[in-house]
């Protein structure tokens, strides 16, 4: 659990960089072969099988993110049912604000609260405004330390 954090403490820390030098983010380059059973990203990761194509690069992302292989079935079961893998999308008619991008994170998770005055998620250092739930790698990593918060996928109702 610690050298995940520490992982996602490194690619947010790295993430703010390039954004403060205001330069483009480094291209990530994904290689996907696609069998009649696995898709295999990068030779050494084998995404589940029946992906959807649009999912693809995003559970890509997560896995180098620090999201465990044995959860991505799951994570794409949520992205695809809550978004259909598109990273702008916003249900408005949640509470709290509405829920936000691939995942559908609620904005309760980042609006100040008596536990956390400055955000949950910004005080575990996930994110510093809701609206970075609509960048795939900020979405992916808030939805990470909600699944670590909430033991599992009950925020999303499974």
């Amino acid at each position: 659990m610690k050298t995940r954090w520490l992982i996602v403490v490194i690619v947010l820390s790295v993430l703010m960089l390039v954004r403060a030098s205001n330069a483009e983010a480094p291209a990530v380059t994904i290689q996907t072969t696609t069998t009649t059973t696995t898709t295999t990203v990068a030779a050494t990761t084998t995404l589940p099988p029946h992906t959807h194509p649009e999912c693809v690069e995003w559970l890509a992302l997560a896995v180098t993110l620090g999201w465990d292989t044995d959860d991505l079935v799951m994570l794409e079961r949520v992205m695809w049912r809550e978004s259909r893998c598109q990273p702008h999308q916003l249900n408005a008619s949640d509470p709290n604000g509405g829920s936000l991008g691939l995942t559908q994170v609620n904005r309760f998770w980042c609006l100040p609260s008596s536990y956390y005055p400055d955000g949950y998620l910004q005080t575990m250092r996930v994110l510093t405004t809701c609206e970075e739930l609509y960048l795939p790698e900020f979405n992916l990593l808030a939805a990470l330390a909600i699944f670590d918060y909430a033991n599992g996928w009950s925020q999303w109702g499974f």
